[in-house]
């Protein structure tokens, strides 16, 4: 178990804090734990949808090359390729 040092303070008004202890209550959690548990996975989600990256010039030629280089297929790649993915197991 990973020790958990760091600290979130919000403040909320009478009708978010009844609606977080009803939700966490219906789901069998403590409010921190329902509160916690979804504020991840809403972050998650929001990093896994970044389709903004900003870069300089330097970077962004970098990456265009690299982009337009002809793929090579060695036997990582195709292992990549070929596996299931963690969302297929």
């Amino acid at each position: 178990m990973v020790n958990k040092t760091e600290r979130l303070s919000i403040r909320l008004t009478p009708e978010q804090d009844i609606l977080l202890h009803r939700a966490a209550e219906a789901a069998g959690e403590s409010t921190n734990a329902y509160v916690l548990r979804n504020a991840v996975g809403a972050a998650q989600a929001d990093l896994a949808d970044l389709r903004v990256f900003l870069v300089d010039e330097i970077i962004w030629s970098e990456i265009e090359s690299s982009l337009s280089k002809p793929v090579k297929f060695n036997s990582e790649m195709m292992k990549l390729l070929t596996n299931s993915t963690l969302l297929e197991k």
